[in-house]
């Protein structure tokens, strides 16, 4: 086969440029990012190469593209214990192949995550870990090395720890202790109130639907719009307060869970003595402060190595399959 200047298959640019109505040069541009494109023009001929389903050369242009050694990983922000922990796995696995990592910290702000996304079209990095509740399918390719965690998008690898298996595991053990009320705290971006759906949100699934198969009625949904890293003590004092008669809460992280303890011992119930509490996440960080949390836990070191496993291997062109790992319940003194 012919390969134009950059890997990319003659007859393939040739009928991309036809469609949009431009030159190869054009074209060529547009896929290498090597020169200046009209706005217009650009959009109009990357519609094209989506409608076509055309994909580059990846062997071939692997040889044209001069790689940076750098992996950006997006996500909302590094300040999350979970998120910490697992940037820590990443960094090591990925200088074990060879690569640095940079940091991208989006703040969910989704005009950061395609300036992002920019970095892998204009060669700054080789490919991106990305961590988003945002609609920017739309600025992704399938033959970019791009890895989505948590959050499937169509043609992109994806990696996540089972959240629906984990949200049932927290219900059972819940029902365990015969509750009168239950309470599932949570954020709404993971709810019901966004129309993304994330892996994330599936731990409110499952926990629902354990319930429900058990006969149990007496629970309340509480979603936050901005976030557990961000809830206010003063609002987890107002659910409390809210929610008197609740003697089991299922938080959606330990972080939430650590907030939810403090304000329940805040006004004098004691934990797990007047109610039980399970987290999520399962994060080493939360050992040393307070009681250690009951929760359900992410394989974190498991969940680093394939994350780093599958955009090296989409960076040397190879196939990526999509991972799924199990959770496990992590005992604590809080259930």
């Amino acid at each position: 086969m012919t390969l134009h200047r950059g890997g990319y298959s003659m007859a393939n640019i040739k009928e991309v440029a036809k469609r949009a109505g431009v030159g190869i040069a054009t074209v060529s541009r547009v896929i290498n990012n090597s020169g200046y494109v009209k706005k217009e023009t650009r959009e109009k001929i990357e519609q094209v190469i989506d409608d076509l389903g055309y994909v580059p050369n990846e062997i071939a242009r692997s040889m044209t593209r001069q790689r940076t050694n750098i992996v950006a990983f997006v996500l909302p922000h590094s300040n999350h214990i979970f998120f910490s922990e697992l940037l820590y796995h990443v960094e090591n696995n990925l200088y074990d192949y060879g690569y640095k990592l940079m940091v991208c910290n989006s703040a969910s702000n989704r005009n950061k995550e395609i300036d992002y996304i920019n970095m892998l079209k204009n060669n700054r990095v080789d490919g991106i870990i990305f961590l988003t509740s945002n609609d920017i399918e739309a600025y992704l390719r399938p033959h970019w090395p791009i890895v989505s965690f948590d959050r499937h998008f169509q043609n992109i690898p994806f990696v996540a720890s089972d959240n629906y298996a984990g949200g049932r595991l927290a219900a059972q053990a819940l029902l365990r202790h015969n509750p009168q009320s239950l309470l599932f705290i949570g954020d709404d971006a993971q709810g019901e109130l966004s129309r993304i759906t994330t892996e994330v949100s599936k731990r409110r699934m499952g926990f629902v639907e354990a319930l429900e198969d058990a006969g149990f009625k007496n629970y309340r949904i509480i979603e936050y719009p901005q976030g557990d890293a961000f809830i206010p003590i003063s609002y987890i004092h107002e659910l409390i307060h809210q929610h008197r008669d609740v003697d089991g809460i299922f938080a959606i992280s330990d972080m939430l869970a650590q907030h939810v303890i403090q304000a329940l011992e805040d006004v004098g119930r004691k934990v797990p003595d007047d109610v039980k509490v399970i987290g999520y996440d399962g994060v080493k960080g939360y050992l040393n402060m307070g009681p250690n949390i009951t929760s359900i836990g992410q394989p974190i070191t498991e969940l680093a190595a394939a994350l780093v496993e599958s955009i090296i291997k989409q960076i040397d062109g190879k196939p990526v399959d999509t991972i799924m790992l199990p959770v496990h319940f992590v005992e604590g003194d809080t259930l």
